[in-house]
């Protein structure tokens, strides 16, 4: 809610038909408060779409209606949800001051709904802070609803461009809506809840790719398009040896990753070719409607692709809600070492110690992990800031470790001739645990109300 707003409400500059000093005053406020008092009790209305706000504290449903004059205002609904798939025809009793009640066909009536106005956009034209007697900060901004521009008072900091979708309540209190970012992170959120559960595991992953490489060389004799599809797998795995050769290369292979799959298909990228998530689709697709080849991973497959959309799903949502997942950047990174396949697991992060300094000297911590046959498992995990970087490895093996510390002496020096300063390089041997799920700082994968 917006706690004040000052009378201060004057006309846009230069708008044509400029009226009288005293209507202009009126402004907004009083326009929305007035075409509340247009609705009639016992007249047919059309609601067209709900929306779930939070209103008083309290969970609540925002009803849009029409009346038959095609007059747009909004019913809050503090009970019951009501389900509305749009268009649905009601008939609105008015039960006292901006009370109002529905009888609808096909549930039972609802009642104790207070009327409010249509929804209305405010753009911020300018905002300010101040420091009131106590030490807290006070916002306030101007905004225009296109005709008019008003002084506000906010409990929380806007910026110029901002968008406000506000209405007025039954208690003449204007009430900020989410904006339709949030909108679009909720639906992500939900999409999450839907791919967790099916995703496998980075183990499985693995297992995956080894498995599907066996069938590409099976004397079982695979359809034309079911070879096609996997050949084109395989073959646009990266391969360690191209990996290390170029940080272009390195690139590529995150580019092609999957995490980056629909946008490369939307811009027509030449790597989306190579794509991980993009031949998994393919290969799933080709099999199911060309092939009855028994026994072939479908239902695996169409996991490493959930595994892989989890991924991307977990970044969408607008870091400055409430609501947000404050989780690190997570790429599975496959790699061809000869006839073997291995799974890299990358983590990228940002220190958020170092949030509030400029880009350039911010602080990113990233994570790597391999497992592979000759060495085990083992970590590294790098700390980046500026030219500078500090790098500690974790091996289970003895040996590993061995070898990693026989190797440090030529790592910092090729490091140096890239004119990076190392502040640290280590490395110890001990048991690697298993990483716990990942969970955000802020999160509403979990239903409150259960």
């Amino acid at each position: 809610m917006l706690p004040t707003i000052k009378g201060s409400n004057t006309q846009t500059a230069n708008q044509p038909n400029a009226q009288p000093m005293a209507q202009k005053q009126i402004g907004l406020i009083s326009k929305l408060n007035s075409e509340i008092k247009l609705i009639e009790s016992m007249s047919m209305i059309r609601l067209t779409g709900s929306e779930k706000i939070s209103f008083q504290g309290k969970p609540a449903q925002l009803l849009q209606a029409t009346t038959q004059q095609n007059t747009t205002f909004n019913l809050i609904n503090t009970g019951k949800p009501i389900t509305i798939s749009g268009n649905e025809n009601t008939q609105i009793r008015l039960n006292g001051t901006h009370q109002a009640s529905l009888t609808l066909p096909q549930s039972a009536a609802a009642t104790n709904l207070a009327l409010a106005s249509r929804v209305v956009n405010l753009t911020v034209l300018s905002a300010s802070v101040q420091t009131n007697t106590n030490g807290q900060a006070q916002y306030s901004a101007q905004v225009s609803d296109g005709q008019n521009h008003f002084m506000i008072n906010t409990q929380t900091a806007l910026k110029k461009g901002d968008v406000l979708r506000v209405f007025m309540d039954n208690k003449n209190q204007l009430q900020v809506l989410p904006s339709n970012n949030s909108q679009t992170s909720s639906l992500s959120i939900e999409a999450l809840k839907q791919s967790l559960p099916k995703q496998l595991s980075a183990s499985e992953m693995a297992q995956l790719l080894k498995q599907l490489q066996s069938i590409q060389h099976t004397t079982t004799p695979l359809p034309p398009k079911v070879q096609q599809a996997l050949t084109q797998l395989i073959q646009n795995l990266p391969n360690i040896d191209t990996l290390t050769q170029s940080p272009s290369a390195m690139k590529q292979a995150l580019q092609t990753s999957g995490q980056f799959s629909e946008s490369l298909l939307k811009n027509n990228h030449p790597l989306a070719a190579a794509d991980l998530k993009l031949n998994l689709s393919r290969l799933n697709t080709t099999h199911q409607e060309t092939s009855s080849l028994k026994p072939f991973p479908t239902d695996q497959i169409a996991n490493a692709i959930e595994r892989i959309s989890t991924n991307q799903l977990r970044h969408f949502a607008d870091s400055n809600q409430p609501y947000a997942q404050m989780f690190p950047m997570h790429i599975d990174l496959p790699i061809k070492e000869g006839q073997q396949n291995h799974l890299v697991q990358l983590d990228i992060d940002q220190d958020a110690s170092t949030k509030e300094l400029p880009k350039e000297e911010r602080r990113w911590l990233v994570k790597l992990k391999f497992d592979f046959e000759e060495t085990g498992r083992f970590d590294t995990r790098l700390s980046i800031q500026g030219n500078k970087v500090g790098i500690v490895f974790a091996a289970e093996q003895k040996t590993t470790q061995t070898a990693i510390r026989q190797h440090m002496e030529e790592l910092k020096q090729k490091l140096r001739e890239k004119d990076i300063e190392v502040e640290r390089l280590d490395v110890f041997q001990g048991k690697l645990k298993e990483d716990p799920p990942v969970k955000p700082k802020h999160t509403t994968l979990i239903d409150e109300r259960t």
